[in-house]
């Protein structure tokens, strides 16, 4: 991040610089920025749906360059926002952080007020998605909604034919464990993913449950641990009962081995995130041997009944700090990639799922293909689990502390060395006291 790095000196002349243009006629001083070439740095990784939204963005707007940085290590963030006021060096312009990420800063006061952008396209985005941008300590959108992340269960219908199963229209998961078997039995290929080595991406079916089940590792505003409350406890007994019904494989999702597994039909269905046709198994099978084309996606089973068949795991959202010396371009970027139907369909094209509603609803979107899923029209799936977000999935600062004491504790859970509610309580007790750092 050197070509970010600005001495105290010239930070302190930038703002006389600003202060001093107040003194000229608004529209003058507008008129001179708007002359003016400006770069905003980029923060996010390589190989990001930004590359798409840069052409179009800085083909409307061609005096504003994007500097795509390829590099988004949040720990390289936090440590240079954490110096604040006193040297805001190394911040970038715009940056693409989890939920949890947003609601940590934003309850410091260092991200950029989105709060009129979004006020003004407010009922364009889920309430799901505009409660991870608003930071109930200050009242304020620290940033603004970007992909959605659903959940579906990716499966292949190919595979399951061969075991004499069909998706039905609707089904809990008791009926999918029951499936499973059936498929493992006649084909050999496991129905889902759930590494028990106390890595990361361990406790992914724990959370996707739990979202279904109405529950949550903190309450709205983050004073109250409720992950081992009864949903947690009931969301923890169905996993184990998947876990002990042996139609699971032991790996992890980004692992070589378990899409070496896929590209093998060695497995048969799994539920993720929307995004993982891009990044996951989209990226890796490349031939109709592997699978290409043969893959389908489809509700989850439900957890409850008229409970919801989708999820949630992901889903970054865009910001800025106060720090920006560009918050009239920075504003231009946020609302056009995430508040336009041009950068909704850059970023739906690319593979992530947008959060603006008038997209979602269009043509555009809901005809989409993609080749591993051959001809299916994969967003109307998409579609119909927008309509049941979870507008309860609170991602306050202590969640992925919480999801790490999960990965870390899930195994002797699972392996019966420690009992369900006992192990739930342990972890709850745990996320209890990290929570106390972020309270006050």
């Amino acid at each position: 991040m050197s070509q970010l790095k600005f001495s105290r000196r010239d930070f302190l002349r930038l703002s006389a610089v600003s202060a001093a243009g107040m003194l000229l006629p608004a529209n003058l001083l507008a008129r001179a920025a708007r002359q003016d070439q400006v770069t905003l740095n980029v923060f996010v990784h390589a190989n990001h749906p930004f590359d798409n939204v840069k052409p179009l963005f800085e083909a409307k707007y061609p005096n504003i360059t994007l500097n795509m940085m390829g590099n988004n290590d949040m720990n390289v963030l936090r440590t240079a926002l954490a110096a604040g006021d006193a040297d805001p060096s190394g911040v970038p312009d715009i940056f693409w952080p989890e939920p949890f990420d947003v609601q940590q800063l934003g309850k410091t006061g260092v991200l950029f007020d989105c709060t009129d952008l979004i006020n003004q396209h407010k009922s364009d985005f889920p309430e799901g998605k505009l409660a991870e941008c608003y930071i109930p300590a200050t009242g304020k959108y620290a940033s603004v909604p970007g992909a959605i992340s659903l959940t579906g269960l990716f499966y292949r219908p190919d595979i399951w034919e061969q075991a004499g199963v069909t998706m039905p229209d609707d089904w809990t998961w008791d009926e999918f464990i029951e499936a499973a078997q059936k498929i493992k039995k006649d084909t050999g290929a496991y129905s889902l993913f759930l590494p028990t080595d106390g890595s990361q991406y361990a406790s992914v079916l724990w959370t996707f449950i739990l979202a279904q089940l109405g529950g949550n590792i903190t309450n709205a505003d983050g004073t109250q641990v409720n992950m081992d409350d009864d949903k947690g406890i009931t969301a923890m007994t169905l996993v184990k009962k998947i876990y002990d019904a042996d139609i699971a494989i032991n790996d992890g999702m980004f692992n070589e081995t378990f899409l070496t597994a896929c590209k093998a039909g060695k497995v048969a269905s799994f539920p993720m995130q929307d995004w993982y046709r891009q990044f996951g198994i989209g990226a890796a099978v490349t031939t109709p041997e592997e699978g290409l084309g043969k893959w389908r996606v489809a509700l989850l089973p439900r957890a409850a009944k008229d409970g919801i068949r989708t999820a949630n795991f992901g889903g970054a959202n865009t910001a800025s700090t106060k720090f920006t010396q560009h918050p009239t371009e920075v504003s231009e970027f946020l609302e056009f990639a995430h508040m336009t139907m041009e950068g909704s369909s850059a970023i739906a094209k690319f593979g992530n799922t947008p959060s603006y509603l008038p997209y979602l609803n269009g043509e555009e979107f809901l005809t989409l293909k993609a080749p591993i899923f051959g001809d299916q029209l994969y967003n109307q799936v998409w579609a119909e689990a927008i309509k049941q977000y979870p507008k309860q999935w609170y991602k306050l600062p202590v969640y992925n502390e919480a999801i790490g004491e999960v990965d870390a504790k899930m195994p002797d859970i699972l392996k019966g060395k420690v009992g369900v509610e006992e192990g739930m309580k342990a972890i709850g007790d745990t996320v209890r006291k990290l929570n106390e750092r972020y309270q006050g």
